[in-house]
């Protein structure tokens, strides 16, 4: 059900999962650790570099995608169901280690610190910043050049 590649190994799931290998930036590659462990239907879309560290669990639906820049992913994060993960910038983006990201979250943010929560339907803008532990509440949006500062919860309501 789940693969378990060998590290610095391309990783090829079914038809409808094929990693798209785009060789646009230099060096390209998907550097998976052996400990991660990357779901058949997650899709993974590199034109740049993308690590993910050990222990690592990436959910089916997931997507990762380093559209312009690479993105590196630390150890023991859980990314669950549809989470997307887009790097449309230049400059690397750096998850840091002991993150969960919940279902439906998407994050565009560079710097994302370690031990962060990020519940259902959160999102972290391009050009926002979180850092040590945060935990970032339902469908709570992190706008662009917002910083969260180490160790902030922040939740709200529409109502």
């Amino acid at each position: 059900r789940y693969l378990r590649p060998a590290a610095c190994i391309a990783l090829y799931a079914s038809p409808q999962a094929l990693l798209l290998l785009l060789p646009l930036c230099e060096p390209m590659s998907k550097i998976i650790d052996k400990k991660a462990v990357v779901a058949r239907r997650a899709k993974l879309k590199a034109k740049c570099d993308i690590e993910i560290g050990a222990g690592t669990f990436i959910h089916n639906d997931c997507q990762i995608l380093a559209l312009k820049g690479p993105i590196y992913i630390g150890s023991e994060n859980l990314i669950e169901e549809q989470v997307v993960i887009v790097n449309n910038t230049t400059t690397p983006m750096i998850i840091g280690d002991h993150n969960y990201i919940e279902v439906g979250a998407r994050i565009e943010s560079l710097k994302i610190g370690s031990r962060n929560k990020f519940e259902c339907k959160s999102s972290v803008a391009a050009g926002a910043e979180v850092g040590d532990d945060c935990i970032i509440g339902a469908a709570v949006e992190i706008c662009s050049g917002d910083v969260v500062e180490d160790n902030f919860i922040i939740f709200g309501s529409k109502q």
